[in-house]
């Protein structure tokens, strides 16, 4: 097969997934895959000439020309990945598995937590297990949390679109500040903790030369007094902080000596409960006891709390409790999107977003509304594997695992963005059938009843201005015609006959079968334009493929507008 055949095959194929448009640079990587030894500097101007003459052809001979092409099959095909994540040789010998997830309910749900919620939950219902949602809600003052309840429903909400179908156990680390207290306690009763009130820089001078500060070296009794001192508020915010004993010559001077708890003169903290609580603990305090305490045996973390993995043996061999087996993996963002909470939180208060689930941030509630299926993120992101690289999720894998999924279900609509009359004169009685979905005939057809002499049909002004007067297109399922004059508020043309041709086609609608239609995009511009009164049996969920534009989510729906947001292509 020589290489202008392989790149129509794979232009074929490219534009038949791309909703017509094959991409150039994807038809060069097939063709280079293939063909090693091609003179590819003088083989590019016909490649680009091939892709051209794809994209110029209508989607339905795109469509007929895949299936030939599908039959024979293609040449190059991916090697067959084995589904799902690797086995735990642990819980495959029987060891109980408990798996957790602990957000900071500062925000809402966002791509870097489906990172960790979809591999936890893969591996508890492979074996079994309990799954536990513990909100990690103990830092009142830089992330201060969302009020309790919203935080566990929009939390749940979006759990369960992500495909958690059981909570063994849900609960708020504030809720057990006391418990945090009576940890710390034992462990200056052990020796193993200390309250230290030295300078910040002087503090960590010493520690970087692996000294011991002075008041490390106080006795049990000193220690528990000072530690009965902070918690009483003798102490005030900044004056000390409690430190747990490790290893001073640890090569990572993180772990050297790391912080237990500190004092916030004033908490602002939802939970009632903590009204009057001063100490608060550290993450890797509250962590470490949580896991003990709830039976926790998977962590699946990020990989920038490796270290942490490291500072909470300290506490967990001091007591000699058994710490859970831990898997870290990369961070992951969705290209094109914003998801640093941080960020989110600043641009929607500067008024540059329009909240949490503007369409170009990678919240979960974001990726939801646009029509995204958790099915295809499930697939992406188990895809990724556990390991610990970071990952940029292209739109394209995203997309292209979405759309298998939302074709089926995805209605044709006609859309017209930028809508002006055309009148076609000498136009013969036609009736057009259009079925709903072209690989479902058994959803019935949309019958159009066109008039003889003139029909007016309501067509797109920007695609009918990249015509020239007496230039011939196609209308869409319907005949071609040849425009003779383009005014600014209706255009006329003459029919020309009902053979194909490949010329521009339109998108049409008729004026009296139509409703305001608005569109989402995913760059949060908002397209104007009118669709057929068909759309207006969908409700507010529901998907729907617009002709010639792309897969789109119905946001709301009525006889005066209807509000969708744009998926894809």
């Amino acid at each position: 097969m020589g290489f202008e055949d392989v790149a129509y095959r794979y232009a074929i194929k490219n534009a038949f997934l791309h909703a017509g448009k094959a991409d150039l640079a994807a038809v060069v990587g097939k063709v280079i895959a293939l063909k090693k030894d091609l003179d590819f500097v003088s083989a590019m101007p016909r490649i680009k000439e091939i892709v051209a003459q794809v994209n110029a052809m209508s989607f339905e001979q795109i469509k007929e020309e895949y299936e030939k092409f599908s039959e024979t099959g293609y040449e190059l095909k991916p090697k067959d990945k084995e589904e799902g994540l690797p086995p735990l040789d642990w819980a495959e010998k029987g060891e109980e598995l408990v798996a957790r997830i602990a957000p900071n309910p500062s925000s809402v749900m966002h791509l870097g937590h489906a990172r960790q919620v979809i591999p936890n939950y893969y591996y508890v219902e492979k074996y079994g297990g309990k799954f536990i949602l513990r909100f990690d809600d103990t830092d009142p003052k830089v992330k201060r949390p969302m009020p309790m309840q919203e935080a566990k429903k929009c939390y749940l909400e979006d759990l369960e679109w992500l495909g958690v179908k059981k909570i063994s156990t849900i609960f708020f680390a504030s809720d057990r500040i006391e418990r945090y207290h009576e940890i710390i306690g034992k462990l200056f009763e052990m020796g193993k903790a200390y309250v230290c009130d030295c300078e910040p820089e002087k503090w960590r001078e010493l520690t970087k030369n692996s000294k011991a500060c002075p008041c490390r070296e106080l006795s049990v009794e000193d220690q528990i007094a000072k530690w009965k001192k902070m918690l009483s508020h003798e102490f005030k915010e900044g004056q000390v902080v409690a430190r747990v004993k490790t290893d001073l010559n640890d090569k990572d001077p993180s772990i050297r000596d790391w912080w237990l708890a500190k004092i916030v003169d004033n908490p602002d903290h939802p939970n009632p409960v903590t009204k009057g609580v001063h100490v608060w603990p550290s993450y890797n305090l509250a962590s470490v006891v949580d896991d003990h305490d709830f039976g926790v045996t998977l962590i699946i973390r990020g990989q920038e709390h490796a270290q942490n993995a490291t500072k909470q043996k300290w506490v967990a061999d001091y007591f000699g409790w058994v710490y859970p087996h831990t898997i870290t993996t990369g961070r992951i963002r969705l290209e094109g999107s914003l998801m640093s909470k941080s960020k989110i939180k600043a641009a929607i208060e500067a008024g540059e977003l329009s909240g949490v689930d503007d369409p170009r941030v990678g919240t979960i509630q974001t990726l939801r509304r646009r029509g995204i299926t958790p099915e295809s993120l499930q697939k992406v992101i188990l895809n990724l594997g556990i390991n610990p690289n970071d990952s940029v999720i292209s739109v394209d894998a995203l997309y292209d695992a979405n759309r298998k999924i939302i074709d089926p279900i995805s209605d044709r609509v006609s859309f017209v963005e930028d809508p002006i009359q055309l009148d076609v004169q000498f136009s013969p009685r036609f009736e057009v059938k259009v079925p709903i979905h072209p690989d479902f005939p058994e959803r019935g057809e949309k019958v159009f009843a066109l008039s003889e002499g003139s029909q007016i049909f309501t067509v797109s002004k920007k695609e009918l201005e990249k015509l020239k007067v007496g230039e011939t297109f196609r209308l869409r399922n319907a005949y071609n015609a040849k425009l003779v004059d383009l005014k600014d508020k209706v255009a006329f043309a003459h029919f020309t006959g009902f053979e194909k041709i490949n010329k521009i086609v339109l998108v049409w609608l008729l004026p009296e079968e139509l409703v305001d239609a608005e569109v989402t995009m995913d760059d949060a511009e908002k397209v104007e334009g009118v669709a057929e009164s068909f759309i207006l049996e969908k409700k507010a969920g529901d998907r729907v493929l617009l002709e010639k534009f792309g897969y789109c989510i119905v946001d709301e729906c009525s006889k005066k507008l209807v509000k969708l947001w744009y998926s894809h292509k």
